[in-house]
């Protein structure tokens, strides 16, 4: 600054506290009087000298002048200046040539550049002004990146930090699942809720729901990891509706399915004439669901820009609209769900490690309907009950389901799960008549033999009767406690059927 104005003399001040302020601050600190808020953090002298008490060597009343108002100032001699007098400063500083510009980064003066020469009158002129402010600019933005990569370090020491806790957090938590799940019994179990939309009471959506059901009243972050068309969003729903936060919005984005340009206004909102078309402000999915439940589906999905934004709503419990500046306090349940595994994603750099903690507090697997076979009668029963109560209006009876037809279904692999279930069962309710027969399902293939296995893996060490039990519950349930029906379908003569109900102690 000093060669480009030709100087005898230069000084850079800016705010206190900044970090550039307490790492230059030396000699300079308690020798005079700096404007209020503002320190000197470098002063020079032609021969590239360090100027000895800097504070007592400008003049007090220009910069506070320059820095309040962000009007650069020049004076060709400053010491017989009319527009200076009475300024003490000036006299007892003996100043001739003074030139003193803003640092400005938009609108907010971040300090002042000031340069003067003692000994010779009009040494600045327009060009040499000139040249002085755009050093000033480039000089304001260099140090608002310095600010903004300390921030950024600073954020990311305490998101370190909170990572380390979430490790730690998330490891007490396991011990503490797996002490659940060894002590798991899914005989006479009591569940504390009511999920009544979650179809099913076999042994894997059983266990499941046990984990649910002691994480439902509680108000960290879940995360849901399993297969697309597992249910993963009724999941989500229930631990809304039994949850603390049951009278409060469940709102839910399926982080796939929008692109990351709309997803970002869609979930932070955005402030009028953040884009083209923002006519006015509006709140994002997030602010709507103040106090309630987030469900975040296909969170693999988002891109590591929005997850790291999504951290800082995480971390700080507040957010920025797009394009907006104003910091607004949130207070939701994040409820996220994903078939991708996302240990793996973190491996690979795709997710972000420290959102992953953030979000995995507890995480819940949802079983796919090959490792839950035993739950389909109920779930076909739900299905064809529905779509009957949603034709009644043609007439049509309800529908029965032949002892061929179940078992081509018990025996489908079933990659689209539940969803697909459904989906096939809608189709057969069109196509058939009062029966629906093996005929409908005869594009289904059997489940593969390892497909079979890993079926069936959930049933090895538990007792035949209990297994039985829970079949012949099922096929009650599905033909309405008609035992005779209930024999047909599962091909034993009804005579060994009622037997068996009396040696199991069932009652339909």
């Amino acid at each position: 600054a000093i060669e480009i104005a030709g100087a005898e003399r230069g000084f850079l001040i800016v705010r206190a506290g900044t970090s550039i302020a307490l790492a230059q601050r030396a000699e300079s600190v308690g020798d005079g009087d700096a404007p209020p808020g503002w320190e000197v953090v470098a002063a020079r002298n032609i021969d590239r000298e360090n100027v000895k008490k800097a504070l007592r060597k400008v003049s007090r009343s220009i910069t506070s002048q320059v820095l309040e108002s962000g009007v650069a100032f020049r004076s060709d001699d400053a010491v017989n200046d009319d527009a200076l007098n009475p300024r003490q400063s000036v006299t007892d500083l003996k100043l001739r040539s003074v030139l003193c510009v803003p640092m400005r980064v938009g609108d907010e003066v971040r300090g002042c550049l000031y340069v003067d020469n003692r000994f010779a009158q009009g040494q600045f002129d327009d060009a040499a002004q000139e040249l002085l402010e755009a050093f000033a600019d480039q000089a304001a933005l260099s140090l608002e990146r310095v600010r903004l990569l300390e921030e950024n370090a600073r954020v990311m020491r305490s998101l370190e930090v909170a990572n380390e806790e979430l490790k730690g957090a998330l490891a007490e938590q396991a011990k503490a699942l797996d002490s659940l799940s060894e002590g798991f019994v899914p005989s006479g179990l009591e569940l504390r809720h009511k999920y009544a939309s979650i179809l099913g009471r076999g042994r894997a959506i059983t266990a499941m729901l046990t984990v649910v059901d002691r994480i439902t009243d509680g108000d960290f972050p879940v995360l849901l990891y399993g297969e697309s068309g597992t249910g993963k969003e009724l999941v989500g729903r229930a631990l809304h509706e039994n949850g603390p936060r049951r009278d409060k919005p469940f709102v839910g984005v399926n982080c796939g399915a929008i692109a990351e340009g709309l997803l970002e206004s869609e979930l932070f909102g955005a402030v009028k004439g953040a884009y083209t078309g923002a006519v006015k402000d509006r709140p994002g999915l997030i602010e709507s669901c103040q106090g309630g439940v987030l469900f975040l589906d296909e969170i693999g999905e988002m891109s590591l820009a929005l997850q790291a934004k999504l951290l800082r709503v995480l971390q700080e419990k507040r957010l920025r609209r797009v394009g907006g500046n104003e910091e607004i306090p949130v207070d939701v349940r994040v409820v996220s769900a994903t078939h991708r595994d996302l240990a793996r994603e973190v491996a690979a750099g795709r997710f972000r490690e420290d959102l992953y903690y953030r979000l995995k507090v507890v995480q819940v697997e949802v079983p796919p309907l090959r490792e839950r076979r035993e739950d389909i009668p109920v779930l076909v029963d739900a299905f064809l009950t529905r779509l009957h109560e949603e034709n009644k209006a043609s007439g049509r009876t309800r529908p029965q389901l032949s002892r061929e037809c179940l078992e081509r279904l018990m025996s489908h692999d079933w990659p689209g799960n539940v969803r697909e279930l459904q989906n096939e069962i809608t189709r057969m309710y069109a196509l058939g008549g009062d029966v629906l027969g093996p005929e409908l399902v005869s594009h289904l293939s059997k489940a593969p033999r390892v497909a079979a296995q890993a079926g069936v893996r959930g049933l090895v060490g538990r007792r035949m009767e209990d297994v039985e039990a829970e079949l012949i519950r099922a096929t009650l349930e599905l033909t309405g406690g008609k035992r005779g029906e209930a024999a047909k379908i599962l091909g034993i003569p009804r005579r060994t059927f009622y037997n068996r109900l009396k040696a199991l102690g069932i009652e339909p």
